[in-house]
Protein backbone atom coordinates (compact mmCIF):
# COMPACT_ATOMS: atom_id res chain seq x y z
CA UNK A 1 0.00 0.00 0.00
CA UNK A 2 1.43 3.37 -0.75
CA UNK A 3 2.20 5.98 2.04
CA UNK A 4 1.30 9.36 2.30
CA UNK A 5 2.02 12.10 4.89
CA UNK A 6 -0.37 15.07 6.19
CA UNK A 7 0.18 17.53 8.68
CA UNK A 8 -2.08 17.97 11.48
CA UNK A 9 -2.48 22.08 13.37
CA UNK A 10 -1.99 22.08 16.79
CA UNK A 11 -5.32 22.78 18.86
CA UNK A 12 -6.99 25.44 17.03
CA UNK A 13 -4.58 26.26 14.41
CA UNK A 14 -4.08 30.12 15.01
CA UNK A 15 -0.77 31.74 14.81
CA UNK A 16 1.08 32.72 17.96
CA UNK A 17 3.28 36.03 18.43
CA UNK A 18 6.47 36.32 19.25
CA UNK A 19 8.02 39.31 18.74
CA UNK A 20 6.12 42.21 17.40
CA UNK A 21 7.17 46.27 17.52
CA UNK A 22 5.20 49.17 17.42
CA UNK A 23 4.85 49.60 13.61
CA UNK A 24 2.70 46.19 14.07
CA UNK A 25 0.91 47.33 17.75
CA UNK A 26 3.65 45.81 19.44
CA UNK A 27 5.95 46.49 22.76
CA UNK A 28 8.73 44.99 21.56
CA UNK A 29 12.21 46.99 20.44
CA UNK A 30 12.83 47.57 16.74
CA UNK A 31 15.73 45.78 15.68
CA UNK A 32 18.92 47.22 15.17
CA UNK A 33 21.17 45.13 17.55
CA UNK A 34 20.33 41.18 18.10
CA UNK A 35 17.10 40.82 19.58
CA UNK A 36 15.27 37.64 20.27
CA UNK A 37 11.88 35.72 19.72
CA UNK A 38 10.05 34.09 22.85
CA UNK A 39 10.87 30.71 22.87
CA UNK A 40 9.23 27.86 20.50
CA UNK A 41 8.71 24.58 22.20
CA UNK A 42 8.99 21.93 19.85
CA UNK A 43 9.09 19.07 22.30
CA UNK A 44 5.29 17.56 21.56
CA UNK A 45 4.92 18.83 17.89
CA UNK A 46 7.97 18.68 16.00
CA UNK A 47 7.15 20.99 13.19
CA UNK A 48 6.91 25.21 13.06
CA UNK A 49 6.29 27.28 10.31
CA UNK A 50 6.86 30.93 10.87
CA UNK A 51 6.10 34.35 9.40
CA UNK A 52 8.35 36.97 9.28
CA UNK A 53 7.17 40.82 8.07
CA UNK A 54 9.10 43.28 8.67
CA UNK A 55 10.00 46.81 7.21
CA UNK A 56 13.29 48.87 7.53
CA UNK A 57 13.25 52.37 7.65
CA UNK A 58 15.40 52.52 4.53
CA UNK A 59 16.89 49.83 2.22
CA UNK A 60 20.58 50.24 3.40
CA UNK A 61 20.60 47.04 5.46
CA UNK A 62 19.38 43.46 5.04
CA UNK A 63 17.23 41.60 8.06
CA UNK A 64 19.75 38.84 9.55
CA UNK A 65 17.75 35.73 10.94
CA UNK A 66 19.76 33.37 13.29
CA UNK A 67 18.47 30.06 14.39
CA UNK A 68 19.28 28.88 18.18
CA UNK A 69 18.21 25.92 20.10
CA UNK A 70 18.40 24.42 22.97
CA UNK A 71 17.11 20.93 25.15
CA UNK A 72 14.80 23.31 27.32
CA UNK A 73 13.82 26.97 27.83
CA UNK A 74 16.04 28.27 30.02
CA UNK A 75 17.77 30.90 27.49
CA UNK A 76 21.02 32.67 28.78
CA UNK A 77 22.81 34.43 25.89
CA UNK A 78 25.70 32.28 25.75
CA UNK A 79 23.69 29.93 23.29
CA UNK A 80 26.01 29.19 19.79
CA UNK A 81 24.10 29.66 16.47
CA UNK A 82 23.03 26.60 15.38
CA UNK A 83 22.22 26.85 12.06
CA UNK A 84 23.78 29.50 9.35
CA UNK A 85 22.60 33.03 9.27
CA UNK A 86 19.79 33.50 6.61
CA UNK A 87 20.35 36.96 5.14
CA UNK A 88 16.44 38.22 4.05
CA UNK A 89 17.07 41.05 1.34
CA UNK A 90 15.55 44.56 2.44
CA UNK A 91 14.61 47.24 -0.44
CA UNK A 92 12.26 49.64 2.18
CA UNK A 93 9.16 47.98 1.73
CA UNK A 94 7.55 45.83 3.47
CA UNK A 95 8.35 42.48 3.47
CA UNK A 96 7.24 38.95 4.40
CA UNK A 97 9.59 35.29 4.78
CA UNK A 98 8.51 32.52 5.50
CA UNK A 99 10.50 29.76 7.22
CA UNK A 100 9.80 25.97 8.34
CA UNK A 101 11.58 24.25 11.07
CA UNK A 102 11.30 20.59 10.12
CA UNK A 103 11.23 17.33 11.93
CA UNK A 104 14.52 16.11 11.15
CA UNK A 105 15.79 19.32 13.05
CA UNK A 106 14.78 17.42 16.00
CA UNK A 107 12.49 18.17 18.96
CA UNK A 108 13.36 20.93 21.90
CA UNK A 109 13.70 24.67 22.10
CA UNK A 110 14.22 27.10 19.58
CA UNK A 111 14.73 31.07 18.90
CA UNK A 112 15.70 33.36 16.13
CA UNK A 113 17.80 36.29 16.69
CA UNK A 114 17.29 39.20 14.27
CA UNK A 115 19.61 41.94 13.47
CA UNK A 116 20.73 44.62 10.52
CA UNK A 117 23.58 43.56 8.06
CA UNK A 118 25.27 46.91 8.99
CA UNK A 119 24.65 49.50 11.35
CA UNK A 120 22.21 51.88 9.45
CA UNK A 121 18.71 50.60 8.66
CA UNK A 122 15.97 49.94 11.97
CA UNK A 123 13.58 47.26 11.40
CA UNK A 124 9.58 46.94 12.54
CA UNK A 125 9.35 43.62 12.50
CA UNK A 126 6.44 40.89 13.49
CA UNK A 127 7.14 37.23 13.90
CA UNK A 128 4.23 34.93 14.66
CA UNK A 129 4.12 31.24 14.34
CA UNK A 130 1.45 28.19 13.79
CA UNK A 131 2.91 24.55 15.44
CA UNK A 132 1.85 21.58 13.51
CA UNK A 133 2.63 17.85 13.34
CA UNK A 134 2.65 15.65 10.62
CA UNK A 135 2.09 12.29 9.83
CA UNK A 136 2.99 9.22 7.59
CA UNK A 137 -0.28 7.23 7.06
CA UNK A 138 -0.63 4.11 4.85
CA UNK A 139 -3.58 3.23 2.73
CA UNK A 140 -5.66 1.07 3.51
CA UNK A 141 -7.75 0.61 0.57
Amino acid sequence: MPEYSTKEWKTDSSDTNIYKTNYYSGADADISTEKFTDDIDLTEYPNVDIHFKFLGNNATDDLYLKLYKRNDSVWTGNELQWKSTLTIENDGTETEYHYTIPMNYGAGHYRFGMVRSGSTTTFDIQVDYRISRSWNLMRTD
